[in-house]
């Protein structure tokens, strides 16, 4: 039996790795302070500390320089990581974790030594495996853990934390899930850590844009239609949901669904049962469902816009993606990925990521969340000298320029229209104007038959002038 000796505060979320480990047959024991652990124990009879940093300093970590030591930290950050790995530590895990973590952590840690051939005297320099700044997933997944780069989900914020947390717990059933977030913040992402955390991961995930697809033809994409069913329709085809059969279907932009659409969905998922458009007869299904909106679904029921009953069903579990202004640290962390992303698409040498570069992405709202931080981190590479990072190439607006915009899209409920000055002469122009003045009362489709184009249209317009969506309370 291995003996650990766990050194945390009262409140520390490090107090839960006593119950982990002796459930897995570790004798644990608890002290507040290493001081206290030199004071009443002897710490050469335990194979392993773990220790919280909230109750280190560097006296106290050299009278334990010796052991064999693994840090826990309530704010972490690369920088401190490899100051404790430098100290000695074995392994950094920031705080909140899982058990499966740090069951894998301190097996490591103790069969580390008996591995080792190199001499008690050389000190090995700190390696990039031993620090586990984005270790929320268990790491007996094949999937690159949530948080780093790999996974797509940038993010070692608290706040990113809980959402990793959660998804998790939900991606290991197969609960209808309904994500919602601002613009912009990865709904999609967080929609393919889903699929591919769950056990249906080797079955296909079809991932589909409501808002994207002309509303005469979503019940046909999504459902299939038979020969003859209507105008164009030459030949039977399967639809996008049989097409995700015992995989997981994405339906992002839920909100824009059409009512008809919403009514076949329903069926779907009470009775795991699809029709072709102009079927008569049913097909079975088994797909796990995970939609996505921007927009408050509530608040279209009251209005008639959306299914109560649907929305029930979709409402089983829900996860929230912050904004981008609401995850601190990560930005800058988020930055210098996409900056690579984007130095290797237009073929220019990485260049240094300077402090007054990251001061003005920090102070900078991002109502566009990640997308918009995208797309300016382009624009700086592109227009800055080679080598170089210019903050004024960043073409930023100030929160001044956005809070005409902002009040306007927060005021959905409100009875009179907003008001924006059309800002040229252009179509663009005036589209623009159009929208912004009048979404706040009209669905996407209903202004798509004002401007007289199609949902589609609409949306990649939107996206090609930044046209933000409006915003739902």
């Amino acid at each position: 039996m291995y003996h650990v000796m766990v050194i945390c505060g009262d409140n520390s979320p490090l107090k839960e790795v006593d119950r982990w480990l002796s459930r897995n047959g570790f004798h644990v024991n608890i002290s507040q302070t290493i001081e206290q652990a030199i004071k009443y124990y002897e710490l050469d009879d335990f194979e392993l500390l773990l220790v919280d940093a909230e109750v280190t300093s560097d006296e106290s970590l050299a009278k334990i320089s010796q052991q064999t030591f693994i840090i826990f930290d309530q704010r972490p950050s690369l920088n401190g990581a490899i100051e404790y790995m430098a100290k000695g530590a074995s392994y950094f895990i920031p705080l909140p974790t899982d058990p499966d973590t740090v069951l894998t952590q301190v097996i490591e840690a103790l069969e580390k030594p008996k591995r080792s051939t190199k001499s008690a005297e050389l000190i090995a320099e700190p390696s990039s495996s031993d620090i586990s700044l984005f270790a929320n997933q268990s790491s007996s997944s094949n999937s690159p853990a949530l948080g780093s780069p790999e996974s797509g989900i940038i993010g070692n914020s608290p706040v990113m934390h809980v959402l990793f947390d959660e998804l998790q717990k939900v991606a290991k059933t197969n609960a209808t899930v309904l994500i919602h977030g601002e613009s912009g913040t990865g709904k999609e992402l967080v929609a393919k850590s889903i699929h591919n955390l769950s056990k249906r991961k080797n079955n296909a995930l079809i991932s589909v844009n409501c808002a994207a697809i002309p509303e005469n033809l979503i019940e046909s994409e999504l459902f299939g239609h038979e020969k003859g069913a209507f105008t164009g329709a030459v030949s039977a085809r399967d639809g996008l949901i049989v097409a995700a059969d015992n995989g997981t279907l994405f339906l992002d932009e839920i909100g824009e669904l059409p009512l008809e659409a919403q009514a076949r969905l329903l069926r779907v998922l009470q009775e795991g049962e699809i029709r072709r458009v102009g079927a008569v007869t049913s097909t079975q299904v088994n797909i796990r469902l995970v939609t996505a909106t921007h927009r408050n679904l509530l608040q279209m029921v009251q209005k008639g816009m959306f299914r109560e009953d649907l929305y029930y069903r979709l409402y089983v579990m829900e996860l929230t993606v912050p904004a981008l202004r609401e995850r601190g640290e990560d930005i800058s962390l988020i930055a210098k990925t996409l900056l690579e992303k984007a130095c290797k698409k237009h073929d220019k040498p990485i260049p240094q990521y300077t402090k007054a570069f990251d001061k003005a992405i920090r102070e900078h709202s991002w109502p566009g969340n990640v997308r918009e931080l995208e797309n300016a981190l382009e624009r700086a590479i592109i227009l800055s000298p080679e080598g170089k990072l210019e903050a004024s190439n960043l073409k930023l607006k100030t929160k001044d320029s956005y809070t005409t915009a902002t009040k306007a899209t927060q005021t959905g409920a409100a009875d009179s229209a907003p008001q924006f000055a059309i800002e040229g002469t252009t179509l663009d122009d005036y589209f623009k104007h159009f929208v912004l003045t009048h979404q706040h009362k009209m669905t996407e489709t209903q202004l798509a038959q004002s401007l007289g184009i199609s949902r589609k249209s609409l949306w990649e317009r939107r996206q090609k002038l930044g046209i933000p969506r409006k915003v739902t309370e």
